[in-house]
């Protein structure tokens, strides 16, 4: 990696880091009120990173060498074979794991902490992560899944939609459902306070909103097509073009006449004249389509409404919505004014002591021979997800 200026020392790197720096601190008071506790962090980016998290675990938050371990797809086989063991009998404390972890480990049997410095992008691999240790075998009651969130940032906006794809395909599971739908749903997270910035916060929802015109825009003008492409032969027909064409030069003409262009009265006789003649030719076309099912007036209506929306929607997006993000700034400035005047920044390592008290719970005997035994279903009420 290239920095501006001198390379910061490991310390520096996690401690200037509020995301790293409060994963060290939750770590550490787990390490105080628990030492057995097995805890995970799990990243998909900064991988090469990853040395300067164990080598901070050692130096300042106390652990051996040998008790961090690091999974990475650099990693072989037997090398994570013997890192899940060696986890798993306790030996190794905590393991640094990239997407490596995601499959075919077991990691459970100890863990009482993961904690997600990045997310994925879809819901099955969150699924996947949380499973190395939210599972059956685990000797610990509870079990805490860390969502390590940066106000003002991607995380919010990926962990409420993965919420939201979970929260749906549960839905779908009560229900029996065969197929279900985790395609992107309305991004609600946007009133989250999570997101402090007014600006950054209103053009995320400009965003949203403009591609929200922008995709009902593009539906109309296929459904134009669409409508377009059946009464196409109407439109093509000589018919059509010649009362078209008739009532162009009608207008032209006229404004020629009223604008004191020359005189015009000649040209305006003979076009009045010949679309008396052409009126009763396509009035006896559209009476032979109509016959057959098509309807020329319902399809002019149509069109026209069609295309006075898809106007409104281009006078939205190039007008309304500039004046709109303007309101939103303000709105969320005034917003963060007032919550700013009664703010109390947490304590997540006072919090996490007080919590801790109550949380470290062996699991019952009796539990674990019936999960060998396989006569028993995952306990969901003895899982805690944070």
């Amino acid at each position: 990696d290239e920095y501006d200026g001198e390379k910061p020392t490991t310390k520096e790197f996690i401690e200037n880091s509020p995301k790293l720096k409060t994963t060290m601190e939750l770590i550490a008071q787990n390490k105080k009120d628990q030492p057995d506790a097995g805890q995970i962090i799990y990243s998909e980016l900064g991988v090469s990173e990853f040395p300067k998290l164990k080598e901070y675990l050692v130096s300042e938050v106390g652990y051996k060498d040998n008790e961090v371990a690091m999974i990475t797809g650099a990693v072989s086989k037997n090398q994570r074979l013997n890192i899940q063991e060696k986890f798993n009998k306790g030996d190794i404390k905590v393991i640094i794991g990239s997407e490596a972890i995601q499959e075919g480990m077991n990691l459970q049997e100890k863990t009482s902490d993961m904690y997600l410095l990045s997310l994925p992008y879809n819901f099955t691999s969150l699924r996947q992560i949380e499973g190395r240790a939210w599972r059956q075998g685990n000797q610990w009651e509870n079990v805490r899944i860390n969502f390590m969130l940066t106000n003002d940032s991607v995380d919010v906006f990926m962990l409420q939609k993965l919420q939201a794809k979970q929260s749906r395909y549960m839905e779908a599971m009560k229900k029996g459902a065969n197929v279900i739908d985790v395609s992107d749903v309305d991004t609600q997270e946007l009133k989250t306070a999570l997101i402090t910035d007014p600006t950054t916060r209103a053009e995320i929802e400009i965003s949203i909103l403009k591609k929200r015109y922008e995709n009902e825009k593009t539906r109309h003008e296929a459904d134009l097509g669409f409508v377009s492409r059946k009464f196409e032969d109407y439109v093509k027909s000589k018919e059509y073009q010649q009362v078209k064409n008739l009532k162009l030069d009608l207008e032209k003409y006229t404004q020629w006449q009223n604008s004191g262009n020359g005189s015009w009265e000649n040209q305006i006789k003979w076009t009045k004249e010949k679309l008396e003649i052409s009126e009763p030719a396509l009035a006896q076309l559209e009476n032979k389509l109509k016959e057959k099912g098509i309807n020329i007036n319902d399809f002019q209506m149509r069109k026209e409404q069609t295309n006075m929306k898809i106007a409104e929607i281009s006078d939205k997006i190039e007008n309304e919505l500039p004046l709109l993000r303007e309101k939103m700034i303000n709105q969320y400035r005034a917003e963060k004014k007032e919550k700013l005047k009664n703010y109390n920044p947490i304590d997540f390592v006072k919090e996490r002591e007080e919590e801790n008290r109550e949380f470290f719970k062996l699991r019952p005997k009796e539990e674990k021979v019936a999960e060998k035994e396989e006569i028993m279903q995952e306990p969901t009420k003895s899982r805690m997800r944070r």
